[in-house]
Protein backbone atom coordinates (compact mmCIF):
# COMPACT_ATOMS: atom_id res chain seq x y z
CA UNK A 1 0.00 0.00 0.00
CA UNK A 2 0.94 3.40 -0.62
CA UNK A 3 3.00 4.98 2.05
CA UNK A 4 0.73 7.22 2.57
CA UNK A 5 -2.37 4.81 3.52
CA UNK A 6 -2.48 3.60 6.74
CA UNK A 7 -3.91 0.27 7.98
CA UNK A 8 -4.48 -1.00 11.55
CA UNK A 9 -6.33 -4.24 12.46
CA UNK A 10 -7.73 -5.69 15.73
CA UNK A 11 -9.27 -8.88 16.58
CA UNK A 12 -12.67 -8.55 18.25
CA UNK A 13 -13.58 -9.43 21.95
CA UNK A 14 -13.51 -13.49 22.04
CA UNK A 15 -17.56 -13.02 23.18
CA UNK A 16 -17.98 -11.88 19.47
CA UNK A 17 -15.20 -13.78 17.35
CA UNK A 18 -18.43 -15.84 16.33
CA UNK A 19 -20.03 -12.59 14.66
CA UNK A 20 -16.88 -9.84 14.13
CA UNK A 21 -13.66 -10.47 11.93
CA UNK A 22 -11.66 -7.78 12.43
CA UNK A 23 -11.60 -3.87 13.23
CA UNK A 24 -9.51 -1.75 10.64
CA UNK A 25 -8.85 1.95 10.59
CA UNK A 26 -7.34 3.28 6.61
CA UNK A 27 -5.93 6.46 7.32
CA UNK A 28 -5.15 8.84 4.05
CA UNK A 29 -2.65 11.29 5.83
CA UNK A 30 -1.49 13.50 2.75
CA UNK A 31 -2.76 16.03 0.78
CA UNK A 32 -3.53 14.06 -2.35
CA UNK A 33 -7.07 11.70 -3.34
CA UNK A 34 -6.10 7.75 -3.32
CA UNK A 35 -8.08 5.30 -5.23
CA UNK A 36 -8.57 1.86 -3.28
CA UNK A 37 -10.19 -0.99 -4.49
CA UNK A 38 -11.91 -3.62 -2.31
CA UNK A 39 -12.22 -6.77 -3.11
CA UNK A 40 -15.11 -9.44 -2.18
CA UNK A 41 -14.51 -10.91 1.13
CA UNK A 42 -17.39 -12.54 2.63
CA UNK A 43 -17.95 -9.71 5.08
CA UNK A 44 -20.59 -7.39 6.35
CA UNK A 45 -19.07 -3.81 6.36
CA UNK A 46 -20.20 -1.01 9.03
CA UNK A 47 -18.18 1.87 8.01
CA UNK A 48 -17.70 5.47 9.94
CA UNK A 49 -15.83 7.78 7.93
CA UNK A 50 -13.99 11.52 8.85
CA UNK A 51 -12.76 14.57 6.97
CA UNK A 52 -12.45 17.96 7.23
CA UNK A 53 -15.71 18.49 4.61
CA UNK A 54 -17.22 15.21 6.13
CA UNK A 55 -17.08 14.61 10.02
CA UNK A 56 -18.80 11.98 9.80
CA UNK A 57 -20.93 9.72 7.50
CA UNK A 58 -21.98 6.01 8.31
CA UNK A 59 -23.03 2.95 6.35
CA UNK A 60 -23.41 -0.54 6.04
CA UNK A 61 -22.14 -2.28 3.00
CA UNK A 62 -23.78 -5.58 2.22
CA UNK A 63 -21.91 -8.67 0.96
CA UNK A 64 -19.59 -7.86 -2.33
CA UNK A 65 -19.31 -10.10 -5.32
CA UNK A 66 -17.38 -7.66 -7.39
CA UNK A 67 -14.42 -5.48 -6.91
CA UNK A 68 -15.42 -2.12 -5.51
CA UNK A 69 -13.59 1.13 -6.67
CA UNK A 70 -13.29 3.47 -4.04
CA UNK A 71 -11.80 7.05 -3.13
CA UNK A 72 -9.75 7.86 0.12
CA UNK A 73 -9.78 11.62 0.16
CA UNK A 74 -6.95 13.58 1.17
CA UNK A 75 -6.55 13.89 5.01
CA UNK A 76 -9.32 10.98 5.83
CA UNK A 77 -10.02 8.65 8.03
CA UNK A 78 -11.74 5.23 7.52
CA UNK A 79 -13.37 3.06 10.92
CA UNK A 80 -14.24 -0.44 9.29
CA UNK A 81 -16.27 -3.18 11.06
CA UNK A 82 -15.77 -6.55 8.78
CA UNK A 83 -18.84 -8.89 10.03
CA UNK A 84 -19.25 -12.47 9.46
CA UNK A 85 -22.38 -14.26 8.15
CA UNK A 86 -24.38 -14.47 11.62
CA UNK A 87 -23.59 -10.49 12.40
CA UNK A 88 -26.89 -10.29 10.43
CA UNK A 89 -29.39 -12.28 12.46
CA UNK A 90 -27.39 -12.13 15.99
CA UNK A 91 -25.89 -8.41 15.99
CA UNK A 92 -27.48 -6.16 13.16
CA UNK A 93 -30.49 -8.20 13.45
CA UNK A 94 -31.66 -7.08 10.76
CA UNK A 95 -31.31 -9.02 6.88
CA UNK A 96 -28.71 -7.45 4.30
CA UNK A 97 -29.97 -9.32 1.76
CA UNK A 98 -31.06 -6.48 -0.23
CA UNK A 99 -27.80 -4.75 -0.53
CA UNK A 100 -26.10 -7.35 -1.52
CA UNK A 101 -23.23 -5.26 -3.46
CA UNK A 102 -24.72 -2.39 -2.71
CA UNK A 103 -24.85 0.31 0.60
CA UNK A 104 -27.17 1.79 2.66
CA UNK A 105 -26.67 5.01 4.98
CA UNK A 106 -27.00 4.79 8.41
CA UNK A 107 -28.19 7.56 10.80
CA UNK A 108 -25.48 9.38 12.64
CA UNK A 109 -24.95 8.73 16.34
CA UNK A 110 -25.34 4.58 15.23
CA UNK A 111 -23.70 2.35 18.49
CA UNK A 112 -23.21 6.46 19.70
CA UNK A 113 -19.82 6.69 17.52
CA UNK A 114 -19.36 10.58 17.18
CA UNK A 115 -16.27 12.99 15.20
CA UNK A 116 -14.49 12.93 18.68
CA UNK A 117 -14.21 9.04 18.11
CA UNK A 118 -11.84 9.45 15.12
CA UNK A 119 -9.22 10.59 17.58
CA UNK A 120 -8.06 7.49 18.83
CA UNK A 121 -8.87 3.90 17.52
CA UNK A 122 -8.71 2.52 20.67
CA UNK A 123 -12.16 4.50 21.89
CA UNK A 124 -13.49 3.49 18.47
CA UNK A 125 -12.59 -0.12 19.15
CA UNK A 126 -14.07 -0.53 22.97
CA UNK A 127 -16.88 1.57 22.14
CA UNK A 128 -18.14 -0.89 19.63
CA UNK A 129 -17.40 -4.04 21.34
CA UNK A 130 -19.52 -2.94 24.37
CA UNK A 131 -21.95 -1.96 21.68
CA UNK A 132 -22.00 -5.40 20.18
CA UNK A 133 -21.93 -7.07 23.57
CA UNK A 134 -25.03 -5.12 24.83
CA UNK A 135 -26.52 -6.42 21.84
CA UNK A 136 -25.74 -9.77 21.96
CA UNK A 137 -29.15 -11.25 23.79
CA UNK A 138 -29.85 -14.35 21.75
CA UNK A 139 -27.73 -17.71 21.88
CA UNK A 140 -26.93 -19.25 18.63
CA UNK A 141 -28.70 -21.59 17.62
CA UNK A 142 -26.16 -24.82 17.55
CA UNK A 143 -26.99 -25.65 14.07
CA UNK A 144 -25.83 -22.23 12.80
CA UNK A 145 -23.03 -21.84 14.74
CA UNK A 146 -21.87 -25.11 13.58
CA UNK A 147 -22.70 -24.31 9.40
CA UNK A 148 -20.31 -20.54 10.53
CA UNK A 149 -17.51 -22.80 11.72
CA UNK A 150 -17.34 -25.18 9.37
CA UNK A 151 -17.17 -22.97 6.20
CA UNK A 152 -14.54 -20.53 7.73
CA UNK A 153 -12.38 -23.82 9.01
CA UNK A 154 -12.74 -25.25 5.12
CA UNK A 155 -12.11 -21.70 3.71
CA UNK A 156 -14.76 -21.99 1.54
CA UNK A 157 -14.06 -25.62 0.36
CA UNK A 158 -17.07 -27.33 1.31
CA UNK A 159 -20.68 -28.04 0.45
CA UNK A 160 -24.24 -27.71 1.29
CA UNK A 161 -24.81 -31.68 1.99
CA UNK A 162 -21.60 -31.71 4.16
CA UNK A 163 -22.92 -28.97 6.42
CA UNK A 164 -25.80 -30.58 6.52
CA UNK A 165 -24.13 -33.75 7.70
CA UNK A 166 -22.18 -31.95 10.03
CA UNK A 167 -24.91 -29.41 11.44
CA UNK A 168 -28.07 -31.61 11.21
CA UNK A 169 -30.06 -28.80 9.15
CA UNK A 170 -31.49 -30.00 6.07
CA UNK A 171 -30.15 -28.44 2.78
CA UNK A 172 -33.27 -26.35 1.89
CA UNK A 173 -32.89 -24.43 5.51
CA UNK A 174 -29.23 -23.44 5.21
CA UNK A 175 -29.90 -22.53 1.50
CA UNK A 176 -33.21 -20.54 2.87
CA UNK A 177 -30.98 -18.59 5.61
CA UNK A 178 -27.94 -17.33 3.42
CA UNK A 179 -30.91 -16.31 1.18
CA UNK A 180 -32.74 -14.43 3.56
CA UNK A 181 -30.05 -12.98 5.68
CA UNK A 182 -27.54 -12.44 3.32
CA UNK A 183 -29.09 -12.34 -0.11
CA UNK A 184 -27.46 -15.52 -2.18
CA UNK A 185 -27.09 -19.07 -1.83
CA UNK A 186 -24.83 -20.95 0.50
CA UNK A 187 -22.32 -22.43 -2.56
CA UNK A 188 -22.30 -18.93 -4.23
CA UNK A 189 -21.19 -17.76 -0.58
CA UNK A 190 -18.14 -20.21 -0.32
CA UNK A 191 -16.68 -19.23 -3.74
CA UNK A 192 -16.37 -15.83 -2.59
CA UNK A 193 -15.20 -17.45 0.55
CA UNK A 194 -12.54 -19.22 -1.58
CA UNK A 195 -11.62 -16.58 -3.51
CA UNK A 196 -10.61 -14.48 -0.25
CA UNK A 197 -8.87 -17.40 0.85
CA UNK A 198 -6.24 -17.37 -1.89
CA UNK A 199 -5.24 -13.19 -0.95
CA UNK A 200 -2.07 -14.74 1.29
CA UNK A 201 -0.84 -17.13 -1.37
CA UNK A 202 -1.26 -14.50 -3.95
CA UNK A 203 0.64 -11.80 -2.32
CA UNK A 204 3.45 -14.68 -1.64
CA UNK A 205 3.23 -15.05 -5.64
CA UNK A 206 1.85 -18.56 -5.35
CA UNK A 207 -0.20 -18.31 -8.62
CA UNK A 208 -1.76 -21.07 -8.07
CA UNK A 209 -3.01 -22.75 -3.89
CA UNK A 210 -1.35 -25.54 -2.20
CA UNK A 211 -4.46 -26.45 -0.70
CA UNK A 212 -8.20 -26.62 -1.75
CA UNK A 213 -9.14 -28.89 -4.54
CA UNK A 214 -9.46 -26.43 -7.51
CA UNK A 215 -7.51 -27.43 -10.23
CA UNK A 216 -5.90 -24.62 -12.40
CA UNK A 217 -8.11 -23.70 -14.95
CA UNK A 218 -11.32 -23.41 -12.03
CA UNK A 219 -8.73 -21.63 -9.97
CA UNK A 220 -8.33 -19.03 -13.01
CA UNK A 221 -11.77 -18.49 -13.74
CA UNK A 222 -12.75 -17.90 -9.82
CA UNK A 223 -10.22 -15.05 -9.31
CA UNK A 224 -11.06 -13.77 -13.02
CA UNK A 225 -14.69 -13.93 -11.50
CA UNK A 226 -14.46 -11.76 -8.54
CA UNK A 227 -11.21 -9.70 -8.65
CA UNK A 228 -11.79 -8.93 -12.86
CA UNK A 229 -7.93 -9.94 -12.94
CA UNK A 230 -6.03 -13.03 -13.40
CA UNK A 231 -3.66 -14.68 -10.70
CA UNK A 232 -0.91 -13.12 -11.84
CA UNK A 233 -1.90 -9.50 -12.44
CA UNK A 234 -3.85 -9.85 -8.89
CA UNK A 235 -0.60 -11.15 -7.44
CA UNK A 236 1.92 -8.18 -8.87
CA UNK A 237 -0.63 -5.45 -6.92
CA UNK A 238 1.61 -3.04 -9.19
CA UNK A 239 -0.49 -0.03 -8.23
CA UNK A 240 -1.25 -0.96 -4.79
CA UNK A 241 -4.70 -0.33 -4.55
CA UNK A 242 -6.23 -3.39 -2.95
CA UNK A 243 -6.87 -3.40 0.53
CA UNK A 244 -7.06 -6.84 1.41
CA UNK A 245 -4.02 -7.72 -0.42
CA UNK A 246 -2.23 -4.67 0.93
CA UNK A 247 -2.95 -5.84 4.47
CA UNK A 248 -1.85 -9.37 4.40
CA UNK A 249 0.86 -10.10 6.31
Amino acid sequence: MRDTIQITSLAPNEALSPFIESFWIIKNDSNVDQELVILPDGCIDLYFFHSDEYPLISSLIGLKTHPRIGLMPACSILFVVRLKLLAAEYLLKDSVAEILDHWVYLENGFANINESDFFCFDTFYKKLNLHFLSHLTTHIDPRKKVMSERIYEAQGFISVSEISLTSHWNSRQINRYFNKWLGLPMKRYCDVIRFHSSFESLKAGKLFPEEGSYDQSHFIKLIKKYSHLTPKKLAQNKNDRFIQLSSTE
